[in-house]
């Protein structure tokens, strides 16, 4: 099997791919409160071409695959494409804001999803609402404990900002230990220029000096694998997570390239521009390993941190999150 090698001799092996730029949020850190202009369906991949680069990635060498938005379960028959993704890769995983969980719980037992991503930035209704702009805290949290409860791998994911939230990041240590859940606190990227992000930004440093003032015991833990996050362990058994994804203090291990609902390949989450491979898949004259070739040549040439990345943007505003994938 071919690999997806990088000059920097990074292997990607994890794939994330935006299905919608769609969601029945508005979180203040990834899309304006009006919403974006979104895509209209011609413009997305479809399943078939989803599950046609699926088949092409997997001979590359991708064992994992993560569903993003957007909000992946806001697009119809999601679930056909969920159950072709698990009869091509060892490992699906999915990030969600959990609102429509309640409608899939059988069909994520049935493919054994490997992880469910589930996105929650307050404890409290009040600002809940603030962050997302949508009253569905209670429908949120009452998916997360049934998932608890029956068993699937669930993190939570927190946007961690400066006086909007940070107050409740002990809550959510605390709501870690009690659930045996790990938590894992994110860092605000300058998406959306205007939505304030830049002034809410708390690094890394920041939130594991405020659990460290309480929890004194914590340690951070060797990673065994590639991964976005630092992990830790609090009391030698609870998981805490930190994702720099501001300060990008990862990226020499970086094993993710994306996918986004139009069908542009990325080998960075700050790429300005990416491979169109929309435009070759509907290219008749096209074959599957024209279309490898093209995604080899990708990574070949991905740069060696995301600050690289950002910096051939310049001044320009990056675009929506949901219209990159998450």
């Amino acid at each position: 099997m071919r690999q997806l090698l990088d000059q920097h001799n990074r292997i990607a092996s994890y794939l994330r791919i935006g299905v919608t730029d769609r969601c029945n949020l508005r979180c203040r850190y990834c899309m304006p409160a009006e919403g974006i202009d979104f895509s209209d369906r011609k413009e997305l991949l479809s399943y078939e071409e989803i599950i046609r680069l699926a088949h092409i990635f997997r001979e590359l060498g991708v064992d994992k695959v993560r569903l993003t938005g957007g909000e992946p379960f806001v697009r119809k028959g999601i679930e056909h494409l969920l159950q072709a993704l698990a009869n091509i890769f060892p490992k699906v995983n999915i990030t969600t804001n959990a609102t429509l969980l309640q409608n899939h719980f059988d069909l994520l037992e049935r493919i054994n999803i490997s992880g469910l991503n589930i996105s929650i930035d307050s404890l409290h209704r009040e600002r809940f609402l603030m962050i997302t702009r949508r009253d569905n805290y209670e429908r949120v949290m009452e998916n997360i404990l049934a998932c608890l409860s029956r068993g699937l791998p669930v993190k939570l994911n927190v946007v961690t900002m400066q006086g909007v939230n940070d107050m409740e990041i002990l809550d959510f240590v605390d709501f870690a230990i009690r659930h045996r859940v790990e938590v894992r606190f994110i860092e605000a990227m300058p998406f959306n220029q205007d939505d304030g992000n830049k002034t809410v930004f708390l690094s890394a440093r920041d939130i594991l000096n405020r659990i460290q003032a309480v929890h004194p015991s914590i340690q951070k833990l060797v990673p065994k694998n590639a991964s976005s996050s630092d992990t830790y362990l609090i009391e030698n058994q609870y998981k805490i997570g930190i994702i720099p994804a501001y300060t990008r203090s990862l990226c020499a291990s970086c094993n993710r390239i994306r996918l986004t609902p139009k069908g542009e390949f990325l080998t960075c989450l700050y790429s300005k521009t990416g491979t169109d491979l929309r435009a070759l898949l509907r290219d008749p004259s096209l074959d599957d390993e024209a279309i490898a070739a093209a995604i080899l040549n990708s990574v070949a040439h991905k740069l060696k941190s995301g600050f690289e990345e950002e910096a051939k943007r310049g001044e320009e505003v990056f675009s929506s999150m949901t219209s990159i994938g998450g």
